[in-house]
Formats: structure tokens, sequence, C-alpha cells
């Protein structure tokens, strides 16, 4: 967590963010000194009723934004930022009412208007950067691959260990869209003991045919694109290490650029936009019933002695060492 926060504030840039956040405070607290100490109190009270009346349209904008994005993990924190962010505005403007220069100790409470505003925005930046974002150039034989294609796409899922895999596919080619499905069990699994890591490889499965979609459907993997060509990091405050892994791969052949995005458990994570991919994709997964006879359950249990003795071996060569 606290490298994270010293990510936000590498570049100097982001050091004046806390300062833009405490401008309302600052505003709040000299409005206020103007209405006791100056003349055109109207003036300086109509301005502290636009900047709180402002403050207040975005709160509720923000909590709009916020319940509609489905941040459960979030929403504690956010709401009582925003509450502590409104609430100190208030009070720094009846502070400057008050506010006496001759007095010492009312000067040493000017840094707070800063200060705190400061900690409320460290509230709002608690997360973990969520997932892995990767952009390449296509690599010569990709692009020979393409059959003319403008791009392919792809989502592949599985659990941890690569076993019940499924792939949804992607090509557009001369303005019409195509779908394929592809599903396989039981990944094989090797263990680099040079490396300390386990190589998962694809186990054996079924490839379906590419399939011309109409154009409602063609619209929507066309909006997909551009969603995962747009996807930025996100944050979140959940870190699951073990569980459920997508990832999808775009190759846009016409910019010869290759895009890879890993999203380990999105929907337990609460990050918006990664799960919004994931269930655009996953829309488009036919029924399971018609790929395996197999549950969840059942594929993990056929799966898992191959994967149980892997381990073992890997431990006795660690611990060997």
């Amino acid at each position: 967590m606290i490298n994270f926060l010293w990510e936000i504030y590498d570049e100097p840039g982001m050091l004046t963010i806390p300062f833009l956040i405490a401008l309302p405070h600052l505003l709040s607290f000299f409005l206020g000194l103007f209405y006791k100490k100056f003349r055109f109190k109207k003036l300086w009270l109509t301005l502290w009723i636009v900047i709180f009346s402002a403050l207040v349209c975005g709160y509720v904008f923000l909590v709009y934004r916020v319940v509609n994005k489905d941040f459960d993990s979030l929403l504690v924190l956010f709401f009582a930022a925003m509450f502590l962010y409104v609430f100190f505005f208030v009070v720094y403007g009846f502070w400057g009412q008050v506010f006496n220069i001759r007095k010492k100790w009312h000067w040493l409470r000017v840094p707070f208007v800063v200060v705190i505003p400061f900690f409320i925005f460290i509230i709002l930046s608690i997360g973990y950067p969520y997932g892995e974002i990767s952009d390449e150039p296509l690599e010569q034989e990709d692009l020979a691959a393409s059959l003319d294609a403008d791009y392919e796409m792809n989502l592949s899922e599985s659990d941890a260990w690569g076993n019940d895999s499924r792939t949804v596919f992607f090509r557009e080619k001369n303005d019409s869209v195509y779908f394929r499905f592809s599903y396989s069990m039981c990944a094989k699994a090797e263990y680099d003991s040079a490396k300390h890591a386990f190589i998962i490889r694809r186990g054996d499965g079924a490839s379906g045919k590419w399939t011309l979609l109409d154009s409602e459907k063609s619209a929507v993997v066309r909006k997909l694109k551009k969603n995962v060509e747009n996807y930025s990091q996100e944050y979140s405050t959940s870190r699951v290490f073990d569980g459920d892994e997508s990832s999808v791969v775009l190759k846009d052949y016409k910019r010869k650029t290759q895009r890879r995005l890993y999203f380990p458990n999105a929907k337990i994570s609460h990050v918006y936009d990664a799960v919004t991919i994931e269930k655009t994709f996953e829309s488009f997964m036919p029924p399971r019933e018609t790929y395996t006879t197999l549950s969840y359950e059942e594929v993990a249990e056929k799966c898992s002695e191959p994967v149980n003795v892997l381990v073992e071996e890997a431990v006795h060569g660690q611990q060997k060492e």
C-alpha cells in the first residue's frame, strides 16, 4: 500500500493535487475572514454559497458514478472521505470568521487547511494496481498469419492451473465480424526447476469453426474492441492470489500492434471496466452443456491428481536444494 502511494507522488506534478484539493477549503477560510473583517458582506457570502453548492453537486455526481460502477469495496472509504471534505469546508468558513491575526496559535492552525485535504486525498487513493496491461508491436509471423483480417481478439478464462479453459475469438475482415469458441481441460503443467516456476500449456479440447455474426452482434464486438483499446489501469482494495483468471489479447493487424490484458478475479475485485469487458466476451459463450458434460467441480477433480504430483515434485526438488 505504501509503495502504491509513493508511485502516485513519484512525479512532481502530482504533488500539486493535494493543494488543488485544498483550494476550496482555502477559499472558504478567506471568504469567512473577509465576511467578518471587510465590507461587501453579501458578496463574500454569495461566493461562499456558490462554492458550497458546487461541492454538493459534485458530491452527488460522484456518488451517482460510484454507485453505478459497483465499487462495493470502496464505498465506505469514498463516502467517509467526501463527507469529511464537505464538512471541513463548512468548518473552515466558520473558522475564518473567528480568526484573529494577532494570536499565534490561530496561525499554527493554518497549515491544517492543506494537510487535512491531503489526507482525504490519500483515503481516496487507497487501492492496489489491478491486473496487467501490455502493449507491444506485432511479430512478423503474426502479421503473416493475419489472413487479411483487420484485427483479431480473444478472451481466455480458466482456473489458476489452466484447467477448464474457455476461449472466445473474434475476427473482422472486409467489414464482416466472425466468432469462434474453443474449450480445453486438464492443462499440461511442467515445473522449471531452474526458474522455480510452473509452465502451463493448454490441454486437449475442441475448437469450433468461424461463424459470421449478424449486424447487431457485430456492433457489440466493435464496441468491445474500443473498450479493450481504451482500457487503462484500475485499482482495487482486494488482492486475491488464487481463483479464476482471464486474459484478453487484441492483435490489430492494421496498426501492427498487440495489446494484452490480464484480469485475475475481476468479478470479486470490483473493477468496473475489467468486469464489463469480461462479461461482454462471456455473453458470446455457448451453454456449458454444449461443449462438456462435466461440471467445474468434476473437471477440477479429474485434473487435480497430476497437478498434485507435480506440486509434490516441485516441493521435494526445492527441499533438496
